[in-house]
C-alpha cells in the first residue's frame, strides 16, 4: 500500500470518527455545514484570543508573582514602575482612573 493511499484512509477514518463523535452522520448536508461553520468560528475566535491576549496576560502574571516575591514595584521591572503615577499611587482603570 502506498503512502498516499494510507494517508487517504487515515483521513477518511478521522472524518468518520468526527462525524460519529458529534452525531453529524444523522444531519442533512445543510445542517452539517451550519454546525461545522459555527464550530470553525468558535475555535478560530478561541485561537485568535489566545494568541492576542494570552502573552500579555502571562507577562502580567509574571510581574505580579515577582511583586509578591520581591515586594518592590521598581524591582518588578519597567512595566510595574510605569503604572505608578506622579503622586506615588497606582492607577486603576486607565489614565484618568482611581489612585490607590
Amino acid at each position: 500500500m502506498s503512502y498516499t493511499t494510507s494517508l487517504l484512509r487515515w483521513l477518511q477514518r478521522k472524518r468518520y470518527q468526527y462525524e460519529v463523535t458529534f452525531s453529524l452522520y444523522m444531519l442533512t448536508p445543510t445542517e452539517k455545514f451550519i454546525f461545522n461553520s459555527f464550530l470553525f468560528l468558535f475555535i478560530s475566535m478561541i485561537i485568535i484570543a489566545a494568541l492576542l491576549y494570552l502573552p500579555e496576560h502571562i507577562v502580567n502574571l509574571w510581574y505580579r508573582a515577582w511583586y509578591y516575591y520581591a515586594g518592590d514595584d521598581a524591582a518588578a521591572g519597567g512595566k510595574a514602575g510605569a503604572m505608578v503615577g506622579k503622586s506615588g499611587g497606582t492607577r486603576v482603570g486607565g489614565p484618568g482612573g482611581l489612585r490607590i
